[in-house]
């Protein structure tokens, strides 16, 4: 008589479980060693798992690292950004909507020191691991500018100047992971992120103070 195999199930928990482990793996892994050096080996030996399983719950490491990305643990939602503001974040003009992002953004990933080894090594280390990770950090400024409510000033570039100011928090972010100070500015105290605060204000009030409201 002819045997039938059965496939075998894992259980939705064993399942989730083992994802997590991944997830958790790759942050871990990828804030050491690199984006260049990262490999499934390295992340199933750092999860305990099987590196079959990569490749069956995410596609791969690509698949694997959006999925890292989209964690609050890399990185911070818009709804963290805006905070209790949501409500009247539409009433608020565009410089100090602006000015709240940039502030809290600045404030949330220095929250996460393992965010901040990974900026670090994308700096350095670009390839094609290093986009998933760039859209959703791209995903989440949109969404939190999709709230704003008046129009910036015509003559402004409004994306030059959100990339200049992410370009700068991000490198005294991670600058302030190896270095107390820059300039005479202390990166690792409250004192020094309220002088960088206050100038953040200064530049979006000089920038975006002028402002035009949407037609209704």
């Amino acid at each position: 008589m002819a045997l039938t195999l059965v496939p075998k199930v894992v259980p939705i928990r064993s399942r989730t479980i083992t994802r997590q482990r991944l997830i958790d793996a790759v942050g871990k892994v990828l804030a050491k060693e690199g984006f260049r050096h990262l490999g499934v080996n390295q992340v199933a030996r750092e999860a305990g798992v099987d590196k079959k399983l990569i490749y069956r719950y995410f596609g791969g490491l690509p698949g694997l690292i959006a999925a890292y990305g989209e964690t609050v643990h890399f990185w911070p939602s818009a709804d963290e950004l805006i905070g209790e503001n949501r409500d009247r974040a539409g009433d608020m003009p565009p410089h100090r909507l602006m000015s709240l992002f940039f502030k809290r953004y600045a404030q949330a990933i220095l929250r996460r020191p393992q965010t901040l080894e990974i900026l670090a090594w994308e700096g350095v280390e670009r390839n094609e691991l290093t986009r998933p990770l760039e859209d959703v950090r791209a995903r989440s400024a949109l969404e939190f500018f999709e709230l704003m409510g008046a129009d910036p000033p015509e003559d402004v570039d409004v994306t030059a100047l959100v990339i200049i100011m992410a370009g700068a928090m991000n490198f005294l972010a991670v600058r302030s992971r190896f270095y107390s100070a820059l300039g005479g500015v202390d990166l690792q105290s409250e004192q020094g992120w309220e002088r960088i605060e206050r100038t953040v204000d200064q530049i979006m009030e000089g920038v975006l103070g002028q402002i035009r409201r949407s037609p209704d």
